[in-house]
């Protein structure tokens, strides 16, 4: 490692010395190379000669270190050597000297994507999108960006401006999961039909059965049509095909969160905070997996950090509060939750984490603080526009049975149950209702409910093999 990063920087400076020498002679300076060698060049690319390129793109650069063609062409020769951080370098020389050149701003992105900078790559390809507003794959690779940052109003609006003709397989199976991302399930259903994409993909697949790019494609298929197990196997199948690969991994978290299968999602979120721990969109994505996850300690600090480089981020808000509010920090979990709300109003979660009750030690931040009356305002706040919303009325039902408000404590947990059938809290909370009101049966029904759902949950997050504690 310490060797390449000597030889890129030798490189750079080679690079700035020769630009240096070579622009004190006005004339030199503006020379070219004959399109003849640049066009040679650029053949001997395309035939997979890299070495011979090579050749002929360092002697035109001898004589004008300036040339942008040969920087720009060289550029690629370095990104299909690997070598990505030489090539970001000469594709930005080549945008210094002509900053309308289409060719390095695109090529600029395709460098930044290679190394999982997708927020730089975002802008390289927007702006080579301004300078060339009709251009089919600046649109396709600006589209597959969004959908990685889970922006699929915006890739959908790209797709659209393309024409049919040039919309590959690939980019019809990302449309449908973007259709399907943004709630139109029935069209996505009705492209995947007309298109007849998932067999066009397995033919594909079955001339190149490594083809990373098209086991995605198949991935999103299967997405968009609910069936998340098979999307999560194609997923793998690709990761252990090309296991650095970001977007893979960033579906596969995606596909193990719509499975419950936390663990899967957990392991895959590590990889990915291992290998893109400066992206800020992967920061989010970890952080959500470890939120759901209970690794509060890890959400909270991954959190934190995001939030300083984007504090408008509501979302981001709330789950910083939850993460302080599960690790008992309840003035920090306060003060996040309410910015959360200034940041966005239309988060109602914001207003149930408020009063949010910890299974774990039974803490309660409304009830913390002496705010019980605080607390059930929020509830109603969230019923009034959400009236089914579970965790609203588990939220309202739990504070009546603390007042003794029985009937009223009865009526939101039994319409919480029927509303989320699987939540252990919410039989636990019943259980405790019918214990004080006497009637034992009932209780003791519930109370063996909560111990089988939460022994569930619990099995989630449990590696095979390891002895779960007795509750």
């Amino acid at each position: 490692m310490f060797r390449n990063r000597t030889r890129f920087c030798r490189f750079v400076a080679a690079l700035t010395v020769a630009s240096a020498m070579l622009c004190a002679g006005s004339d030199r300076q503006r020379r070219s190379a004959p399109s003849s060698s640049i066009a040679t060049a650029r053949s001997e690319v395309n035939r997979g000669h890299l070495d011979s390129a090579e050749k002929i793109l360092w002697d035109a650069l001898s004589s004008n270190a300036n040339d942008e063609a040969a920087l720009t062409l060289l550029g690629v020769v370095r990104e299909k050597q690997k070598r990505d951080a030489e090539a970001e370098a000469l594709f930005r020389r080549a945008l210094q000297l002509n900053p309308k050149s289409v060719e390095a701003r695109k090529n600029l992105g395709s460098t930044l994507v290679t190394q999982g900078k997708d927020a730089e790559a975002t802008a390289a390809y927007r702006e080579a999108l301004a300078l060339s507003p009709h251009d089919p794959h600046l649109k396709i690779e600006l589209a597959r960006l969004y959908m990685g940052q889970r922006k699929c109003s915006q890739a959908l609006q790209l797709i659209d401006g393309i024409p049919p003709t040039a919309l590959s397989a690939e980019i019809i199976a990302l449309k449908a999961a973007c259709l399907t991302a943004v709630g139109q399930s029935s069209e996505a259903v009705v492209l995947i039909s007309q298109t007849q994409i998932l067999s066009r993909l397995n033919r594909a697949l079955s001339r190149n059965p490594d083809s990373v790019h098209t086991l995605v494609a198949i991935s999103h298929v299967y997405a968009a049509q609910k069936n998340h197990e098979k999307s999560l196997a194609t997923l793998q199948r690709a990761h252990s095909i090309d296991p650095d690969s970001l977007p893979v991994l960033r579906a596969l978290i995606v596909e193990a969160m719509e499975t419950k299968q936390a663990l899967l999602a957990l392991r895959f979120a590590g990889e990915l905070q291992e290998k893109s721990a400066e992206n800020l969109d992967d920061k989010y994505l970890v952080s959500a997996v470890m939120l759901q996850g209970k690794k509060y300690d890890t959400a909270a600090e991954l959190l934190a950090d995001y939030l300083t480089k984007r504090p408008e981020d509501g979302q981001a808000a709330l789950g910083l509060g939850i993460a302080y509010l599960a690790e008992g920090k309840y003035a920090d979990a306060r003060n996040w939750l309410e910015h959360s709300l200034e940041l966005d109003p239309s988060l109602l979660e914001a207003h149930y984490e408020l009063r949010t009750k910890q299974p774990s030690n039974g803490s309660d931040l409304a009830r913390k603080e002496g705010r019980t009356a605080e607390g059930i305002q929020r509830f109603e706040t969230v019923l009034q526009k959400q009236p089914g919303n579970p965790k609203a009325l588990l939220g309202i039902g739990t504070l009546y049975l603390e007042e003794g408000q029985f009937d009223k404590a009865h009526a939101a947990l039994e319409r919480s149950q029927h509303a989320d059938a699987s939540e252990p809290e919410t039989e636990y909370q019943l259980a405790l209702l019918f214990t004080r009101m006497g009637k034992t049966d009932a209780a003791q029904q519930h109370m063996a409910r909560f111990r089988q759902l939460k022994q569930a949950r619990d099995n989630e997050l449990t590696p095979r093999g390891e002895q779960q504690k007795p509750m």
